[in-house]
């Protein structure tokens, strides 16, 4: 069970499989929301990718399971946006000072 194509985390997953010549893995299901899918996996649907961060409460109290994935990356690129011309103050200046400290030093962002 997968998001929809287009969603972030399905291009991630996507992008993976296919670094790993697994092209020819398709979901059974897919559905429109990340609620949706850990909804659906709760319920004993099925496996999922998910943001750890959607799911982490869940794992935390025993209702899903987290599986390593060796050789195979699913990191995900963001990016932090505002509009042009504008200059960053207070915790938008903060935060962004803090991402740009951790990629140009290899460290990964404190949680």
């Amino acid at each position: 069970m997968l998001r929809e194509s287009g969603s972030g985390t399905r291009q991630t997953l996507d992008r993976a499989l296919h670094l790993a010549d697994c092209d020819r893995a398709r979901p059974l299901v897919e559905l429109g929301s990340t609620a949706a899918v850990r909804g659906a996996v709760i319920a004993g649907t099925g496996p999922s990718v998910l943001s750890e961060l959607a799911v982490r409460g869940d794992i935390a109290e025993g209702r899903l399971v987290a599986v390593d994935v060796a050789g195979v990356d699913l990191t995900r690129e963001l990016r932090a946006v505002w509009p042009s011309g504008r200059r960053l103050v207070g915790p938008a200046a903060e935060l962004v000072a803090v991402a740009r400290e951790a990629t140009t030093d290899g460290r990964t962002p404190r949680r």
